[in-house]
């Protein structure tokens, strides 16, 4: 079974008007796919850092919970 999969691939590309763009677009789509996961990448860690910025903020007490505790 491996054995045919190995034939059929190895003759697409020997014939070069269905092997070269089937190469071709295979590396274009690599590229976009990869640029398209730093982006993805990017944003989660933006939305992460954003998250963890109001998490302390939310931790900290505010001046008027400062203000209402009794001395």
């Amino acid at each position: 079974m491996i054995r045919k999969t190995v034939k059929t691939v190895g003759t697409a590309f020997v014939f070069s008007p269905f092997g070269m763009p089937l190469l071709v677009h295979g590396a274009a789509g690599l590229l976009v796919g990869a640029v398209g996961l730093n982006l993805l990448n990017g944003v989660i860690n933006d939305v992460k850092s954003a998250g963890d910025i109001l998490q302390k903020e939310m931790s900290k007490p505010s001046d008027r919970q400062q203000d209402e505790e009794p001395e």
